[in-house]
């Protein structure tokens, strides 16, 4: 387990012990110093759902409109373990035509035509040619749904493609 779980635990632990012994000599009604200390209590799971996004496990979020691909893991559906399957691919977003400093984590549900272009793009990373993805189902933001944790949920058309050669101004 991480050491900041573990931390925010403890201190969430420590805030609720204070809670109750601030409640054991203030003056309040019984069922509002309960309330307060379930309130707190309840703060461990929202924090320990919350954090793990902050920890760098793949979000399930709607890919950016133009990429590039870093690297991809393909868990391939099981039929004898009912696992469907996934695909997670790490990629670099471009913003205003630059790329993000950090790469970022995706996981897709598995899709039989994903992974053979991802093992095509990956080949030509191996290769040492840079591969640019784009995502052909790039909803406007206003048609988003407010629950966007299933965004991932539908199959993803994405495409890849070679950087374009850099075109130098002329001297």
């Amino acid at each position: 387990m991480n050491q900041a779980i573990i931390g925010l635990s403890i201190t969430y632990v420590a805030l609720a012990a204070l809670l109750v012994g601030i409640f054991l000599l203030a003056r309040t009604k019984v069922w509002l110093k309960f309330l307060c200390v379930i309130l707190v209590s309840g703060f461990y799971f929202l924090t320990y759902t919350s954090y793990m996004g902050l920890l760098g496990w793949p979000t399930k979020q709607q890919l950016p409109e133009i990429f590039q691909l870093i690297a991809s893991s393909i868990t391939e559906p099981d039929e004898r373990t009912g696992d469907l399957g996934r695909i997670h691919i790490w990629v670099t977003a471009f913003v205003d035509n630059k790329p993000e400093i950090q790469p970022r984590a995706y996981e897709l549900p598995y899709d039989l035509e994903l992974h053979a272009s991802l093992d095509t793009a990956l080949e030509q990373i191996r290769q040492g040619k840079i591969q640019l993805g784009r995502n052909l189902q790039v909803v406007e933001e206003s048609l988003l749904p407010s629950d966007t944790s299933r965004l991932a949920d539908r199959a993803n058309q994405l495409e890849f493609f070679d950087l374009p050669e850099i075109r130098l101004p002329e001297k």
